[in-house]
């Protein structure tokens, strides 16, 4: 019996351990190429003890998946140890993280609106939301990767390998940032959080403006932090533009190898991270190592469309 006739029969072709494991979650799954993650319905999702969703923008990329969780107010959530790694948003609200590592030691990590943390890897987590108010967080992490790389549920949530030494590298990398309010260079800024492999580069576009369009190499999460907008999306010179306008807390999908362009249609700044995996401190990818300035690596399709160059249709939209 050949292979394909074999996995017909047992039904063993083209498994998704990670949609696998998500149905089994039993929660909320949101799938859209716009996802509002401030008016997202909510529901207890008993292993983070917390109200949850996983959220699916098209255009992500295969390696990073969304999770949004909302605590009310004094709540705390279950403990989770985590191999994956996590990059976590504060949409509203306000509270702390009690992080405890292989050695037995406690890190307390206090958030509040417009800031990011991240938890060491393999470091027990407990997350608690301040008395006065609900606070909700969204969490970018590689869960969906690692799970269809290992396909073994217990490995990645109830691993107690010590991982000190990575550990002391994340907190010494430090774990949490002012997102919304930290100073960038030329507009432009990005973080790895925890020493992580999940970055998050931050822009800034001053008041009716837009950026050059540029090639998204692989696919990556948007979100808004402030300011409103829109972003175009066209594969060549002659493709059909693809309009998605955004908020604050509003979720895109960024496809691989098309071009993208953002504009700034409000009369304040908009700011907007840009997630994916490899961050600056391990980029793992030719593509993001070309991204963050090595001159000795080729990434193929890396473009930027100057505005000499500009769509005449594109251009239109910025006068």
């Amino acid at each position: 019996m050949d292979l394909r006739t074999k996995a017909l029969e047992t039904k063993k072709y083209l498994v998704d351990p990670y949609q696998d494991w998500l149905e089994r979650e039993s929660v909320p799954v949101v799938n859209s190429r716009m996802i509002n993650l401030f008016e997202l319905t909510l529901a207890p999702w008993a292993r983070f003890g917390m109200d949850g969703a996983a959220c699916h923008v098209e255009g992500r990329c295969d390696y990073l998946t969304t999770f949004v969780f909302e605590l009310k107010p004094g709540q705390s959530s279950a403990p989770a140890r985590n191999v994956h790694e996590t990059c976590t948003y504060v949409l509203s609200g306000s509270g702390k993280s009690v992080f405890t590592l292989s050695d037995g030691r406690s890190i307390n990590v206090e958030w509040a609106a417009g800031e990011a943390f991240s938890a060491p890897v393999n470091a027990s987590c407990i997350h608690t939301a301040d008395a006065g108010a609900p606070a909700r967080i969204v969490s970018f992490t590689d869960l969906r990767y690692l799970m269809g790389l290992y396909r073994n549920e217990a490995f990645l949530f109830d691993n107690a390998a010590p991982m000190t030494r990575r550990q002391n590298e994340s907190v010494a990398a430090g774990l949490s940032a002012p997102v919304l309010k930290m100073e960038l260079v030329r507009n432009r800024g990005s973080l790895a959080l925890a020493a992580g492999s999940i970055g998050c580069d931050i822009t800034e576009l001053a008041p009716h403006s837009a950026d050059p369009a540029a090639r998204q190499m692989q696919g990556a999460h948007l979100l808004c932090l402030s300011g409103s907008g829109f972003s175009l999306s066209f594969d060549s010179e002659t493709s059909p533009l693809t309009r998605v306008d955004w908020a604050p807390g509003v979720l895109i999908g960024l496809p691989s190898m098309s071009f993208h362009q953002h504009f700034n249609v409000g009369d304040s700044p908009a700011r907007f991270m840009k997630v994916e995996l490899g961050s600056l401190t391990s980029p793992i990818f030719r593509s993001r190592r070309s991204a963050y300035g090595d001159e000795t690596v080729y990434a193929s399709g890396s473009a930027t469309i100057s505005r000499e160059d500009e769509r005449s249709d594109v251009a239109a939209l910025r006068s």
